[in-house]
C-alpha cells in the first residue's frame, strides 16, 4: 500500500508581498491621476465660469455707463436750453436793435438793385434805428430806398424785411421753438432704449434678487 505524503504548507506561490505592494502602488497612482484630472477639470470649469461671469459683468457695466453718459448729455443739453431761454431775452433787451441791424445787413448784401426795401420793427425802436438804417442804406447805394415802419404789435428784437419778390422775418418766439425742436431731436439721438434697474445690475446681484 502506497504511503500518503503529509502536506507541510511549505509550498511557495511567488512573492505575494511584493505583488501586493506593486498593486497598492499602481492603485494609488491611478487614483491620484484620476483625482488630479478631476481637480484640473473642475478648476478649468471654475476659471471658465469666472471668465464668463466677468465678461457678462463688464458688458452690463459698459451698458450702464453708456446709459449714464446719455442721461448726463440729455440733462446738460436741457439745462443749456433752459439757460438760453432765460438769458437770450435779457441780452436782446440790452440792445434789441442789434439783432435787427444784423438781419438788415445780411439782406442788403443781396438787394443792391431793389427799388424799395421795407423794414418793419417795434414802434419803440424807430428812433434808435433811424440813423443806423440811413447809414447802411448810404453805404450800399440805397439812400432813400429803405422805408422804416413801426409796428406796435411787434416785440423788440423782431423785424420783417420785405422787397418786391421776397422777404425775411425774424421772430424770437419762432426761433426759440425751432431751437427747442433741434435740441429735442438731438436728445432723441443720444437716448437709447431705457434700461431698468434689473438689466443694468451685475449678474450676481440679479441672481441674488431672484432667490
Amino acid at each position: 500500500m502506497k504511503q500518503a505524503v503529509k502536506f507541510t504548507f511549505d509550498t511557495h506561490f511567488g512573492d505575494t508581498g511584493a505583488d501586493l505592494d506593486r498593486a497598492r502602488s499602481e492603485g494609488y497612482a491611478a487614483g491620484f491621476a484620476a483625482g488630479e484630472a478631476e481637480a484640473t477639470a473642475r478648476a478649468d470649469e471654475e476659471v471658465a465660469s469666472a471668465m464668463r461671469q466677468l465678461a457678462s459683468s463688464a458688458t452690463n457695466l459698459l451698458t450702464a455707463l453708456d446709459a449714464q453718459m446719455a442721461s448726463t448729455k440729455r440733462d446738460a443739453t436741457s439745462l443749456a436750453l433752459e439757460v438760453a431761454r432765460k438769458l437770450a431775452p435779457a441780452l436782446i433787451a440790452t440792445r434789441p436793435q442789434g439783432e435787427i441791424e444784423a438781419v438788415l445787413r445780411d439782406c442788403l448784401t443781396h438787394l443792391n438793385r431793389e427799388p424799395h426795401i421795407l423794414l418793419r420793427v417795434s414802434s419803440s425802436l424807430i428812433e434808435r434805428l433811424k440813423d443806423t438804417v440811413d447809414r447802411m442804406a448810404m453805404e450800399r447805394g440805397l439812400s432813400g430806398r429803405i422805408i422804416l415802419l413801426g409796428e406796435t404789435s411787434m416785440s423788440e428784437g423782431d423785424c420783417v424785411v420785405e422787397w418786391a419778390d421776397g422777404g425775411v422775418i425774424r421772430n424770437g418766439v419762432e426761433i426759440e421753438q425751432e431751437i427747442a425742436e433741434i435740441v429735442a431731436r438731438y436728445i432723441e439721438t443720444i437716448s437709447g432704449p431705457e434700461k431698468d434697474a434689473d438689466t443694468l445690475a451685475m449678474p450676481e446681484a440679479r441672481d441674488a434678487a431672484r432667490e
